[in-house]
């Protein structure tokens, strides 16, 4: 049950986890609860057997599910990185995200369900009241790293930019935790990450950037492609979310100033990404 908990209500991060925390509070059971209390509930035979086809069929179905669902993420933020995407083309795209994972919380919801049903009356009044934390979401370090982990994933999207590949490291590592089991290692991890990323600092109001007051740099063509590409490689290292967010404003500067052919306002804000880089 644990493999099937870590496929299904953990793998799809890209859900609410307050989706499924939500189901749980209004009484429906989470597997685990089951696998925790199975012999105070004296399962059956045929019971166990219902169980396990079910959460093993239910595992299955995830798996593609998921794929779906970030393949049309990759999609959607692929889309909102080229300027010509026209509103209508993305807001098509956000919907066929949106069905991918309304795929997986139908899911979810029935298996949860499903699970409910294979109890008797008594056992389900029995499980509910023998294992109180699970029916609302968990431990409670379980429910403090969703929690945590939570916030940060809602951090990192309100940047309007996509996770750079150093966040997508190490968010890969604390997932691989969470799918273990391993919520105290999970936690530390997490801790870790929120303070690295400075995720307390984007309460905090963004300056606008005046680019004039930068040096543009060497601005051929060839050196401005250059210093672009290697820009690009480098910010794949940014933890830094207050810093991400600094650099939208360059990345709709230097739009704008790609779509006036102003090789100089180029290169005062590539002048201005690099010295942000440096630090």
């Amino acid at each position: 049950m644990k493999k099937f908990l870590c496929c299904l209500f953990l793998a799809a991060a890209s859900l609410p986890a307050a989706q499924v925390e939500d189901w749980l509070k209004s009484g429906l059971l989470h597997p685990d609860v089951l696998d925790s209390v199975r012999e105070q509930l004296g399962l059956t035979e045929e019971q166990q057997v219902k169980l396990n086809s079910q959460l093993s069929k239910a595992r299955a179905q995830a798996e593609p599910l998921e794929q779906a669902v970030q393949e049309q993420k990759k999609a959607l933020g692929q889309m909102l990185q080229d300027p010509k995407t026209a509103a209508d083309a993305a807001a098509e795209q956000l919907t066929k995200l949106l069905n991918a994972e309304a795929a997986i919380k139908q899911l979810q919801l029935r298996t949860l369900i499903g699970v409910r049903d294979v109890l008797t009356p008594e056992q389900l009044a029995k499980a509910r009241k023998l294992g109180p934390p699970k029916v609302a979401g968990g431990s409670a370090l379980e429910a403090k790293v969703h929690q945590k982990a939570g916030k940060l994933r809602a951090a990192v999207e309100s940047i309007g930019l996509p996770p750079t590949e150093a966040m997508k490291y190490r968010g890969g590592e604390i997932e691989k935790l969470i799918q273990s089991g391993q919520f105290s290692e999970a936690n530390a991890k997490l801790d870790e990450l929120m303070e690295d990323s400075h995720v307390k600092e984007l309460e905090a109001e963004v300056e606008k950037v005046d680019f004039s007051k930068f040096e543009p740099g060497i601005t051929d063509l060839e050196t401005l492609k250059e210093r672009y590409e290697s820009l690009q490689v480098a910010g794949q290292e940014i933890i830094s979310l207050p810093l991400l967010r600094e650099l939208v404003q360059a990345k709709e500067a230097f739009e704008a100033a790609k779509e006036a052919q102003d090789a100089e306002k180029v290169g005062r804000i590539l002048t201005y990404v690099e010295g942000k880089l440096k630090k």
